[in-house]
């Protein structure tokens, strides 16, 4: 099995969590139902503090 580089990973992950953000966002802001909108934005919520904690990691990361 191969091993994955870290950093790596977690910049791929970023970039996907924040993607998803954006798209969750922008579904609850497009969608008329209020209910699935407002899942959408707890969505987009969740993803947003995951990207943060990956953010923070690589940010620790770098400064060792």
């Amino acid at each position: 099995m191969e091993t994955l580089d870290l950093k790596s990973s977690l910049r791929t992950t970023l970039t996907q969590k924040q993607e998803l953000v954006r798209d969750y966002q922008s579904f609850a802001d497009r969608i008329n139902d209020k209910e699935v909108a407002k899942m959408f934005k707890h969505f987009a919520e969740a993803e947003a503090l995951h990207a943060t904690q990956i953010k923070n990691k690589l940010d620790d990361l770098a400064s060792n």
